[in-house]
């Protein structure tokens, strides 16, 4: 299972939105994705995952970031 958290950003001049999700942010995302498996008796391993959106003109940069982030 794949859980993804989107993060977007109208420019880049701050800094890449990926480093806009914090440890705090994560951990509450791994807890409810935990709640979720266990609730569901799903059994099964979850990789936590980033896309990075900047617009860019008319569309967007657009990243993935594998394995992002996991359990604490």
């Amino acid at each position: 299972m794949i859980a993804v958290e989107i993060k977007t950003r109208s420019t880049g001049f701050f800094g890449a939105p990926e480093t806009f999700l914090k440890r705090q942010q994560q951990q509450r995302i791994v807890e409810a994705i935990d709640f979720y498996v266990k609730e569901n008796q799903l059994g099964v391993e979850v990789r936590f995952d980033i896309v990075s959106l900047i617009k860019v003109g008319n569309g967007f940069e657009i990243k993935h970031l594998k394995n992002a982030f996991y359990h604490f």
